[in-house]
């Protein structure tokens, strides 16, 4: 019997295919079990809910910052913008920019590139 008679014949072919469905049907077995026992230790860390603690009442948190006294900011963003201009070529005075509002840009330095 020569190589490729044997490689071909139906039992050959018959054991190859079993040999594959085995291993794929082991393979899928395992990741389903694997993921009942992911889902099991979820269940399992869960902590036990206490019971409902008395409610306290909420303090009133202090006002942050004295919102009157921010002329020093004010002054460092029309510092920044009066140099801005300068770089583009546009000379402004500091006492012709009006400030109406400041947003902070919640971007990275990637985002930004």
């Amino acid at each position: 019997m020569d190589l490729l008679s044997f490689c071909l014949s139906a039992k050959t072919m018959e054991r190859a295919g079993l040999n594959t469905a085995l291993g794929i049907g082991i393979v899928f077995l395992m990741l389903i079990l694997i993921s009942c026992i992911i889902a099991l230790l979820k269940l399992a860390n869960r902590p036990a809910k206490a019971a409902p603690a008395a409610k306290e009442p909420v303090k009133q948190a202090a006002p942050a910052a004295d919102e009157a006294d921010d002329t020093e900011l004010v002054a460092v963003i029309a510092a920044a913008i009066c140099a801005y201009e300068a770089a583009q070529g546009n000379a402004v005075s500091p006492d012709s920019l009006v400030v109406r509002s400041i947003r902070k840009v919640n971007k990275s330095k990637w985002q930004n590139a």
